[in-house]
């Protein structure tokens, strides 16, 4: 759909100007940036780039980390080039395991506001050992990158979105409407989106405390969201050198086209203080049956070894558009010929297998088995060719395999969408799906934020969420995230793990089922992946705790890599305990065991009994000694943290 912009007159935008002060100095670990926390260097010859982005009005100054320095080396370097010119080469000390190294970025070019640096590192082994190159790379960690200067404050809408962005901070009204709430939930998962990698913090707080709030850092930026039958957005600024805030108003769907605009492509055409967005709904993208690493933006991979080399191809189901069934895959590749194999595994895995030969073509399809496959499943082929005892120390390097992006991917819908728990979201909530609200509340609005936002993290492509009723979600075929801090749902939905009154459980697995009882209330809270009519339902609800449901989800909100790790289908949490990934399948079908009372032992009055739940036993057994012993020690139950994620 065409979009429109119109704009006001650059207002204030001239003195905007910051002085860099060549004092000044800005840090950043390597994991900040979105660039993991190691960077590995080969020892065979081909080349690890690295993009760094650089705030307006700074420089990069440095990189410094920690190299680790195999124990066969005899001499080694690390040479350090950006766009075809040497910036320095840094000596490798073999006297210990690791060493500090610094490299400068002075001189390095800053394009479309990053620069871009290629490390090559050449190792020589000392002559008593035949080291294994490809075991033992040169790793650097603890990676922390410095920049000199002070960013430069946003002067149109255009640069409102820093490079980096540390934490976004979102006003909404105290009590939003659906418009709000919609507005809030796709502006907020498009920044995750825009950022990446970037662990970018979202905060949502109430508009009634804007007039107090401290002004932004030069890595922070602030939106306010308003409901005005006046629509537009427009940078109002502090009275000292700070960011300005953006103040986004509107009314329907004309406020979710002004917050579209900031991370849209069309934003670039926004140079002045205020702007007026058309409408611009992005069209849902249908995940075709066939494509190629092309298409995925993968592109061709390539691997390099001694004797062996592996190309790994990551697979990842949210590139696909939806979750999957049924993946095989059309090898188009090339590999150093001579005699020797080419394997396809996944995990360590085989699935395919054949004889490599002289011409050095691949062109096979391989079958990814259901069971192999995850939210990303990476296949790994390699060709490895035999080793000839006669050759010299050295002489096998340079085994190379290519798996070109012509290479086809074929796949069809899993039914169900969420066989994999935790690891079918994000992908079985695709192309758009509704997020349901038992109350349009700052409260509830907050929770839906921190959730998608986790999700939005696992996702390559945005999310569309559209907040609705509960009523109007279950009406619909579409797939759902459900937000029920009092645990009010309707009979029609079947939950991994429910209780109707917090001390007999049910798990209900794909087979099996299994009950649980104690005998006190526990305000237990619960994140968990179902499927209703074939379509993904996530729903976060407690048993009348929103406290601690808010606990939860401020705990996964502590740790992005936490969204990653989880596992099953069901993430509980419970007073004084850390929550924890379940899988109700597992569950339901453990072996039935009996846990009886223990006033000996220290469990006192949290004595339960138990019917086939393995681990969940264990888990809310100790739930509920903690509770007793809080409740006898202060004469009193201390619930879970208040603090909104």
């Amino acid at each position: 759909m065409a979009t429109v912009l119109a704009q006001s007159a650059p207002a204030m935008a001239q003195d905007q100007d910051v002085e860099i002060s060549p004092s000044a100095e800005a840090t950043f670990g390597l994991d900040q940036l979105g660039l993991g926390s190691t960077i590995e260097l080969s020892a065979l010859g081909s080349l690890t780039q690295l993009t760094m982005p650089v705030p307006e009005g700074t420089t990069p100054a440095e990189l410094t980390a920690i190299a680790t320095v195999p124990a066969w080396l005899s001499r080694g370097w690390i040479d350090i080039e950006a766009a075809g010119r040497p910036l320095s080469r840094i000596l490798l000390d073999n006297t210990a395991p690791t060493m500090p190294v610094s490299i400068p970025l002075f001189g390095a070019p800053i394009v479309d506001g990053a620069v871009t640096v290629d490390l090559w590192s050449t190792l020589i082994s000392d002559d008593l050992y035949c080291p294994d190159f490809d075991a033992n790379p040169v790793r650097l960690f603890d990676a922390v990158v410095t920049y000199n200067g002070t960013p430069s404050v946003p002067r149109t809408i255009s640069e409102f979105l820093p490079p980096l962005l540390r934490q976004l901070t979102v006003f909404v009204p105290s009590e939003p409407d659906r418009d709000v709430i919609t507005a809030a939930m796709s502006f907020t998962t498009s920044v995750v989106s825009y950022y990446g990698a970037q662990p970018v913090r979202v905060v949502v707080r109430p508009a009634n405390e804007l007039q107090g709030a401290d002004v932004d850092g030069p890595f922070d930026r602030s939106v306010v969201l308003a409901s005005n039958t006046d629509p537009g957005a427009e940078l109002i600024y502090p009275d000292d050198q700070s960011p300005p805030r953006l103040f986004v108003t509107g009314s329907g769907t004309r406020l979710i086209d002004q917050t579209r605009l900031i991370t849209s492509a069309i934003s670039q055409l926004a140079v002045t203080t205020s702007a007026l967005a058309g409408a611009s709904a992005p069209s849902p993208i249908l995940a075709p049956d066939v494509t190629t690493l092309d298409d995925l933006a993968i592109g061709t991979v390539t691997g390099i070894g001694s004797g062996s080399a592996t190309a790994s191809i990551a697979l990842d189901q949210t590139r696909l558009g939806r979750s999957t069934s049924g993946l095989s895959v059309h090898l188009i590749g090339s590999y150093n010929p001579g005699p020797g194999s080419v394997t396809a595994s996944i995990g360590g895995t085989t699935v395919a297998d054949w004889a490599a030969d002289d011409m050095g073509r691949i062109d096979r399809w391989i079958d990814i088995p259901d069971s192999s496959l995850g939210r990303v499943t990476t296949v790994d082929v390699t060709v490895t060719h035999p080793v000839n005892g006669a050759l010299e120390c050295g002489a096998l390097v340079g085994a190379k395999v290519t798996i070109d992006g012509s290479t086809s991917v074929r796949s069809t819908k899993a039914s169900p969408t969420t066989t994999l728990g935790f690891g079918s979201m994000p992908q079985s909530l695709m192309p758009r799906f509704n997020v349901a609200l038992s109350d349009y509340t700052f409260a509830d609005t907050v929770r839906a934020v921190s959730i998608l936002n986790g999700l939005q993290r696992l996702s390559t492509r945005p999310l569309l969420p559209n907040a609705v009723s509960i009523d109007d979600a279950l009406d619909s075929s579409d797939p759902t995230l459900i937000i029920a801090p009092g645990g009010d749902l309707p009979d029609s939905i079947t939950l991994p793990l429910s209780s109707a009154d917090g001390e007999t459980f049910t798990v209900t697995g794909t087979e099996n089922s299994a009950e649980l009882s104690v005998d006190t209330q526990l305000p237990y809270a619960a994140l968990q992946v179902a499927a209703r009519n074939d379509a993904a339902l996530m729903v976060a609800s407690s048993a009348d705790a929103p406290a601690e449901l808010d606990r939860l989800l401020a705990w996964l909100d502590s740790d992005p890599t936490r969204w990653f790790e989880l596992s099953g289908d069901i993430l509980f949490s419970a007073p004084e305990i850390e929550p924890v990934s379940l899988s109700s399948n597992e569950l339901a079908s453990s072996e039935t065991s009996t846990a009886t009372d223990t006033e000996d032992n220290g469990m006192g009055r949290g004595g339960l009994i138990a019917l086939g739940i393995g681990a969940l036993v264990v888990l809310v057994a100790a739930a509920a000694a903690l509770r007793w012993r809080l409740r006898s020690d202060r004469g009193g139950h201390r619930r879970g943290d208040t603090q909104a994620p």
